[in-house]
């Protein structure tokens, strides 16, 4: 990839992070429990010394745009947020270094090596055209539409569901649905990474198709000590809905109008994918996932409520391990114990400085501010 396609990818991405966060996203990150804003410095730190090699051995076993075309499923990891904090996280890593030495927007930062950046950018490029299935590289680019199923397979997703009326009481999968949503975010240490959605597909009845994700429950890569967890890595509800504007942001979060769209759900279904196939959910398996996803949340909050300073600080290392981990898997690569120490090390090198405020997130408050580019887009020489 040329440096001029470098870095209109670059300011290209910038935009739509600026459009993300101004959607409602800001970047100030507050949790009483953990330290959301060092945690994204650490995590981008990692990427940005780490992240080019890891996916320069991936895309080595199985080229970006294969990865791609194999993610357009139900249920797949990686998926648009794996991708994307990709993205943002390596971005960032690179805006936050220079930001701390002072290197001006318009000049190259020292320590930053053109392949490494050309290369991550051009992963992220080839995997999110085969992903979307074109030049339009993000959601707001899209109409805010996430189309990650080709037609036909929206087709077939559509044709699993069930009249509501005649599915039962659907309160119980409505309680489920939001209480493992709730475990999937302190299991990952208050970040959304466990819940994706995509859609609105549009079908030849006039509804349209949203699908909801809820995947990695059974993950223990951030280890909160809890050994109860859901018995299934992943769940699926299927939604035709009628009468629904529906808008996916870049990480796949989902807002609609009317705000509350379960009136408007005509036909659902519940399914779980299990190596690469998918079927229904009995309706015990309902109640059970309700159970275990309620009591493991309440005990990953007790458990974290006791973590150090340093812990809620360095987590950021495996949080986005964890991520880069389901691009590398995908590929067929075992790097968890490498990629673990690798970045832990570099969490035990900065940790220090953002708990004592030596180093401050400033790449938060750059992204908020009125610059006029969310990253620089200067590029030391090929």
């Amino acid at each position: 990839m040329t440096p001029d396609e470098t870095r209109a990818l670059i300011a290209r991405y910038g935009a739509g992070t600026r459009d993300f966060f101004a959607a409602g996203h800001p970047p100030d990150l507050m949790s009483p429990l953990f330290n959301m804003p060092a945690r994204l410095v650490v995590g981008s730190h990692c990427y940005f010394e780490h992240a080019p090699d890891l996916l320069r051995r991936a895309a080595a076993a199985v080229p970006a745009d294969e990865l791609g075309r194999r993610a357009r499923t139900l249920g797949h990891r990686p998926n648009a947020v794996g991708v994307n904090s990709l993205m943002l996280g390596y971005l960032n890593g690179r805006e936050q270094r220079r930001l701390l030495a002072g290197t001006a927007a318009d000049e190259p930062l020292p320590e930053e090596r053109y392949d490494d950046t050309a290369d991550l950018v051009a992963f992220w490029r080839d995997f999110t055209a085969a992903y979307l299935d074109g030049d339009r590289l993000m959601s707001c680019e899209l109409g805010y539409r996430m189309p990650v199923l080709s037609e036909a397979d929206a087709r077939t997703a559509a044709a699993e569901t069930v009249p509501v009326g005649e599915g039962g009481d659907r309160t119980a999968v409505r309680r489920m649905m939001a209480v493992v949503q709730l475990y999937t975010f302190i299991q990952n240490g208050e970040a959304r990474v466990g819940s994706f959605a995509h859609g609105p597909y549009p079908l030849d009845d006039g509804t349209v198709l949203l699908a909801k994700e809820l995947v990695g429950l059974r993950d223990r890569f951030i280890d909160l000590g809890v050994e109860e967890r859901p018995h299934l890595d992943t769940v699926v509800r299927l939604m035709r809905v009628r009468g629904v504007a529906a808008r996916l942001d870049l990480f796949g979060s989902l807002s609609t109008e009317p705000f509350e769209i379960e009136d408007a759900i005509v036909a659902d279904a519940v399914l779980t994918v299990e190596d690469g196939a998918v079927r229904p959910l009995a309706g015990d398996e309902v109640e059970r996932l309700t159970a275990s996803a309620g009591t493991a949340q309440v005990r990953a909050y007790e458990r974290a409520a006791r973590w150090s300073t340093d812990d809620r600080i360095a987590y950021g290392a495996d949080l986005y391990a964890s991520l880069i981990l389901t691009i590398t898997r995908a590929a067929g690569l075992d790097l968890t114990d490498e990629v673990r120490e690798r970045f832990r090390g570099t969490a035990a090198r900065v940790v220090p400085g953002l708990r004592d405020g030596d180093e401050r997130p400033l790449v938060l408050a750059h992204i908020a501010s009125d610059a006029p580019e969310v990253y620089s887009t200067a590029l030391p020489q090929p």
